[in-house]
């Protein structure tokens, strides 16, 4: 009897170990009826995906896990919309998800801390509204004055975004949903928290959750993240230094390098103008996509005093040839045809392509790899 007994008393507990890392997200979403839903589950530098139902005739859906720790989980539907969900362990989360609106229009319940998240996604969508409205605006008028009071209105309304963030985060020092918070956007690249100095922020943020929640998945992707960035920065910070000792004095690194007919073009003889220092090579596809989203912004901002002097890691020079011409590049385009031992490469220490320098008119290094709106708003307040 003993021996039952025991083996009885073993198997409640596992049941009862099970019940607490079940967790179960529960909804409505009728615009989906007999299509499927999925759940993915952050794991450090990867998604994977842990469930996925056909949603019933009724719009209802039942998606299931198990968690040993916190995670960001993604509820994602068939269009690759997204709901952002920070579960804990033991937790039944209800969804409540609106033709309409399936991003953001969602009411959740059951969950604290995707509570938070939902505040700040909605924050954020008045913030784009009011950002897409300036933009569309901006697009029907030529009038300086009112481009520029334009321009005023969307930076007050991005700090304004920025400042909630930065409050956010120090208020919830010790929530998961700082993290969130963190890692906002407005745009596809256009970071809320976008600065270097805000590098002190993750790592306030790190330091407490990686204390309460050290084998999360979202916090140990954090804590990577932080190294990488604290790497970037201290790059950055040897290139000025690098740069205030170079004997021109031109305040960066000076690169002379040959373009396509052959004519050695000097990064020093741009000094006077905004110059985006652009990294990329003809072959790889993501630096001849990031070279696309700059032909608008450099239509719009040459004439005002803004160059591209854009560096190709090619070995090459058919392929770096024809690739320009193909693309129809208008800005300056030069390429040593030494990668892998590229000086250029090296002594900006290129580790990824495409990689972006924005210096100012005095050649200083003052942002890297920002794109799209946001370094548009930089020129706007460069030139």
């Amino acid at each position: 009897m003993n021996k039952y007994l025991a083996i009885a008393i073993t198997a409640i507990m596992l049941v009862a170990c099970n019940n607490e890392n079940k967790v179960t997200i529960s909804g409505t979403y009728l615009d989906g009826t007999a299509q499927s839903i999925t759940l993915e589950m952050l794991n450090v530098n990867q998604l994977d995906r842990v469930d996925s139902v056909k949603i019933n005739k009724n719009g209802s859906f039942l998606l299931k896990t198990e968690l040993e720790n916190p995670e960001l989980l993604l509820v994602k539907n068939e269009n690759g919309q997204i709901i952002n969900l920070l579960a804990f362990p033991g937790e039944d989360i209800e969804l409540d998800i609106p033709d309409s609106n399936f991003e953001s229009g969602y009411t959740v319940s059951g969950s604290s801390e995707s509570d938070k998240v939902k505040l700040l996604v909605n924050r954020v969508e008045i913030t784009k509204r009011k950002l897409d409205s300036i933009v569309q605006i901006s697009n029907q008028t030529e009038d300086t004055t009112e481009l520029k009071l334009l321009l005023q209105q969307y930076t007050d309304i991005f700090n304004k975004q920025r400042l909630f963030n930065v409050r956010f985060v120090v208020e919830n020092i010790s929530s998961l949903s700082s993290v969130y918070a963190l890692y906002q956007r407005i745009g596809p690249e256009d970071y809320i928290l976008n600065k270097m100095n805000d590098l002190q922020y993750l790592k306030i943020v790190a330091d407490s959750v990686k204390i309460r929640y050290p084998e999360s998945s979202l916090v140990i992707s954090l804590v990577q993240d932080i190294a990488r960035r604290t790497s970037e920065y201290e790059n950055l910070l040897l290139l000025n230094k690098l740069a205030e000792t170079t004997i021109e004095d031109t305040g960066n690194i000076n690169l002379t390098i040959p373009d396509a007919e052959g004519v050695e073009i000097s990064l020093r003889s741009l000094k006077g103008k905004v110059v985006l220092l652009n990294f990329w090579a003809s072959m790889d596809n993501a630096s001849r996509k990031s070279n696309q989203t700059l032909k608008g912004i450099y239509d719009k901002y040459h004439s005002k005093g803004f160059e591209i002097y854009s560096v190709s890691l090619d070995n090459n020079m058919a392929a770096w040839r024809d690739a320009i011409r193909f693309e129809d590049y208008k800005w300056i385009d030069v390429c040593e045809l030494s990668y892998p031992n590229s000086y250029a490469a090296s002594s900006y220490n290129i580790q990824a392509i495409p990689t972006t320098f924005l210096l100012d008119k005095e050649g200083n290094i003052i942002a890297k790899n920002i794109q799209g709106t946001l370094l548009a708003t930089w020129l706007d307040n460069l030139l």
